[in-house]
């Protein structure tokens, strides 16, 4: 009856659990906490699935082949005006131009009437409606084709899209409007042209009713959500270029009776957006998203979320019954049944979403199957866990068992009793040697640390007290096994103190030792390549120089640092950059003796120290030899990477008799080599000291030419090629040193950059430049612009943007006089933390450049994001413009693509009439250089501005 009893109880408490678990579940997924897995799961079943796209919906792209062919955006309406004929007269079905119409086309206003006349005559086609804010707190309003184009056009179908949590477009709302969604989309539009029944029931989850007895007129309402079924990654669909079409280049059966749509997919005009098949790295233009809309309507499978309440019961089933059915299968099958459990609820989720077209969301059923297997299998680990514990306990009671091994002799040595660990440890059976003398089993090692055998109950016996046998001492035993141990005996004593046995106890320190020899490895090693570290190479250093002294011999000291290792470490990753220093360990032990030393001190530095020197011929041939072994390329998992090495090389006694001398004066060898242009080596020269010197020197200067008044101001001018007029200068820094004079920027502005003096200086510069520009603007020019170079430091200073705004506060000059000239590079550091910053410094009011553009490539992709007013081109581009072809190809290419984003191009480095001309005659808006003027001092300027 007890059993019944616990076996009735044991069955309510898994039931109990899996409910509990079950709930768990049913409020995760109500709660929609974990939305974006079930995004995850439901793109990654979109991209391992595609299908046939319907043949007769065709895209007319305007591409770039367009582009250059036609000229640049936005075109004639003539133009649309002559595809609709071609098209009309391919007798296409349906045709649908992504293309907004929402003003009248001002340079030629008959263009509307004529694209309206071949709307009108086509009879089919749908034009796009948008919901659009023009300025942030206005209020939403529909932009629709204007009036003419309206009227003539046989459908209106809004393109509003909205995008998931994570960004991703996955679905579209059939009907849309403000105030009520009345306007279909675009696809739909299409497909009621051609079906009127389309309408009649629409597939899609309906829009949620409003608290309120109306809808707002002023928001915009979406109803009919549904998940579009693409149809694979971009590029699926048929398409023909705009131009092609244009000039009627296609296959006479190309468009009959098929929908068309015509839409941009050229680069940086495309309405492109992130889809489950495409992604955040590949967008899909907006032509052939209502493609795809158009396809899944046209085929009937549109995908539509699983209605809640079937949701909720599927997710309780799926959870319910595999909790119960864990609870009572054995240990064993724990696994098969979680695994079996998570595929049935993917293969549900999928089944649904291809045979139904509807969707499941798992990531909730999942995670609580996942989480229960553990859990169970927890439970029946606390059962085992107390059921050890009860039987350890009546073990430790039972037999007064004890960590350390404890045996016990009589007077003669004859053993009466061991308790498991000794047996344990000595690897005899219980009871086996119960009766029987030890003997000598314990072995301690003398001064020469060799062992010798030690009889501990005879030595015990014979000294009459207790005896410790010195660490560490060694068990072996008849197995064959062999212990570090610490071991004592003591003498036992009846009633008459009288010895009458010895009790020895000895406890098993292998590990321990083997953790005190690990730890004293680790201290003198690298983790990473199991080099020496650099505290291990001082103490051998320190005894090789004695053993020099003593030969008469020399030794030396490599100090290798690794090129550009850094870019790897970005690029590759810190597990590829470690596994590239591993590599490279093991290239520099190959190198060597077996007495020499190699030593990772860190980073990507490298020492290796060679003794017993007679020649230092020997010392330039490893080194080139090191150098070679570099040369050969490491295969990195699938990537094969190339490394050069920078090498400083110093001799004892020559450049040094201690060990901090000569690492000091090894390292300062490497630097010198990688000022020498990287991949070469460097023997240690008294000079290098001396450079060390001047520079340190140079550094103390610099942190006082500020407070001396050592630094001055120079100022270029800028002029409006238009107007053959200044209107603006640059501000330009000079250090004039007491001792050394004029001091190039060149030589101190990257020394203040590393050290950071850049901060103080530049915030000098800046307030300088400000007030020198107001007082000019107040006698001699009121528009005179000032532009200043931010250096990467100052862009990256936490509070720059706040400085900026407290400094034109402060002298009084308006914001948009103040030009703001940013490094190419520096922007390219940190994408989205530059736009960030430029976007912050536009609403303050100031203008931004980009400075010495051209010289790198890398920005042109983002370009268009950056919030800029005008481009600097680079004088390297300016100096041969004259007569090379590429470097004014370059400027061209410059100007133009500047000109077509609405901004200013000023061209730094004019040095000649010629350059000038070239410059104006290709509408360059601004020049600068010595051929209007070099820099000069500020109380020069006036005479120019005059």
């Amino acid at each position: 009856m007890i059993a019944t009893f616990k076996a009735r109880s044991g069955w309510s408490k898994r039931v109990l659990v899996s409910l509990l678990l079950t709930a768990a579940a049913l409020l995760l997924s109500d709660s929609n906490l974990l939305y974006r897995w079930d995004l995850f799961l439901y793109d990654w079943n979109r991209m391992a699935w595609s299908r046939a796209p319907a043949e007769d919906i065709v895209i007319v792209a305007i591409d770039e082949q367009s582009l250059r062919e036609i000229g640049r955006w936005p075109w004639s309406r003539r133009i649309h005006a002559q595809l609709i004929r071609q098209l009309s007269a391919a007798e296409a079905r349906v045709i649908g131009l992504n293309i907004v119409f929402a003003e009248p086309e001002t340079t030629d206003p008959s263009a509307d009437a004529e694209l309206a006349s071949a709307l009108a005559a086509n009879g089919r086609i749908v034009l796009p409606l948008l919901n659009e804010q023009h300025r942030l707190g206005e209020e939403l309003r529909e932009t629709l084709p204007i009036p003419l184009l309206r009227t003539a056009a046989a459908g209106i179908g809004h393109v509003d899209v909205e995008l998931d949590l994570d960004g991703i477009a996955r679905s579209v709302f059939l009907k849309a409007g403000l105030g009520t969604s009345r306007w279909p989309t675009l696809a739909l539009a299409m497909l009621e042209l051609s079906d009127p029944a389309a309408e009649r029931a629409l597939p899609g989850e309906r829009a949620r009713p409003t608290a309120s007895a109306s809808p707002s007129p002023d928001a915009w309402h979406r109803d009919y959500r549904i998940l579009i079924p693409f149809v694979g990654p971009p590029g699926r669909f048929q398409h023909y270029s705009y131009h092609d079409v244009l000039r009627g280049d296609f296959p006479p059966a190309s468009f009959r009776g098929k929908f068309v749509l015509v839409g941009a997919t050229a680069s940086g005009m495309a309405d492109a957006l992130p889809t489950p098949v495409s992604g955040l790295s590949r967008l899909m233009p907006g032509v052939e998203y209502n493609a795809n809309v158009l396809d899944a309507l046209q085929q009937g499978l549109t995908i539509q979320a699983l209605p809640a309440h079937w949701t909720l019961l599927l997710t309780g089933v799926l959870v319910f019954f595999p909790m119960l059915l864990h609870s009572a299968c054995p240990a064993r099958w724990t696994l098969p049944v979680a695994v079996l459990s998570l595929l049935l609820t993917l293969i549900s989720s999928f089944v649904l979403l291809y045979t139904r077209q509807l969707w499941f969301p798992p990531a909730a059923t999942l995670l609580v199957q996942g989480l229960g297997c553990p859990l169970w299998s927890w439970q029946r680990l606390l059962l085992l866990i107390r059921s050890l514990f009860e039987q350890e306990v009546r073990a430790q009671v039972t037999l007064h068992s004890i960590g350390d091994a404890v045996i016990t002799t009589d007077a003669n040595g004859a053993v009466q009793y061991l308790n498991p660990v000794a047996e344990s440890l000595l690897g005899v059976e219980p009871g086996a040697l119960r009766g029987q003398k030890l003997g000598s089993m314990f072995e301690v090692a003398d001064e020469q640390e060799r062992y010798r055998a030690v009889n501990l109950v005879a030595l015990c016996l014979e000294e009459g007290a207790l005896v410790r046998l010195p660490e560490p001492s060694i068990l072996r035993n008849d197995a064959g096994e062999e212990y570090a141990i610490r071991a004592s005996a003591a003498p036992i004593h009846d009633q008459q103190m009288r010895v009458v046995g010895v009790v020895i106890a000895f406890s098993n320190i292998t590990e321990t030792r083997r953790l005190t020899e690990q730890m004293r490895y680790q201290a003198n090693h690298d983790a990473l390549t199991h080099l020496p570290n650099l505290g291990l190479l001082r103490d051998r250093l320190k005894h090789a120089i004695t053993r020099a002294r003593r030969s008469g011999q020399s030794l030396a000291l490599l100090f290798v640092d690794l090129d550009q290792f850094k870019k790897i470490n970005e690029g590759l990753g810190h597990s590829a950059g470690d596994a590239l220093l591993r590599a490279v360990a093991d290239r520099l032990l190959l190198c060597g003796r077996k007495d020499d030393t190699i030593v990772r001190v860190g980073g990507d530095e490298f020492i290796c120290m060679l003794e017993d020197l007679r020649q230092e011929d020997r010392v330039v041939d490893f080194a080139h030899k090191l150098l070679r072994m570099l040369e050969t390329p490491f295969q990195i998992g699938n990537n094969e990477c190339v490394v050069t090495a920078s090498i400083g090389i110093c001799l004892f006694p020559k450049d040094g008799g201690d060990v901090e001398t000569l690492l000091r004066n090894a390292d300062t060898a490497m630097y010198r080599a990688k000022e020498s242009g990287r991949n070469n080596i460097q023997f240690y020269a008294h000079d290098m000291h001396l450079r060390s010197l001047e520079r340190l020197n140079m550094e103390q200067g610099l942190r006082h030419a500020l407070a001396r008044q050592e630094l001055e101001i120079h100022y270029q001018p800028q002029m409006d090629l238009r107007r053959d007029r200044i209107i603006g200068v640059e501000a330009l820094l000079r250090w004039r040193h007491p001792q050394r004079g004029l001091i190039s920027p060149l030589d101190f502005i990257p020394l203040a950059e590393e050290t950071g003096l850049i901060e103080s200086i530049g915030e000098w510069v800046l307030r300088t430049a400000c007030q020198q520009a107001k007082a000019w603007q107040q006698k001699h020019r009121p528009t005179l612009r000032m532009a200043v170079n931010l250096s990467p430091r100052q862009f990256l200073r936490p509070g720059m943007v706040s400085m900026i705004a407290e400094i034109l506060q402060e002298t009084g000059l308006e914001p948009r006089y103040l030009d703001l000239e940013i490094t190419e590079s520096l922007l390219m550091k940190d994408v989205q933390g530059s736009i960030m910053t430029m976007h912050a410094l536009k609403a303050i009011g100031v203008r931004l450049s980009i400075d010495d553009f051209g010289t790198g490539y890398s920005s042109l992709n983002y370009l268009k994001q950056f919030p800029i007013d005008q481009l600097k081109i680079d004088k390297s581009f300016v100096h041969d413009l004259v007569l090379g072809k590429e470097d004014a190809s370059i400027t061209l290419a410059i100007i133009a693509m500047a000109h077509s984003m609405s901004l200013t191009v000023i061209a730094e480095g004019v040095e000649s009439e010629a350059q000038k001309a070239f410059l104006r005659a290709n509408q360059c808006d601004e020049i600068q250089g010595y051929h209007l003027s070099r820099p000069l001092p500020a109380d020069e300027i006036p005479a120019l501005l005059n």
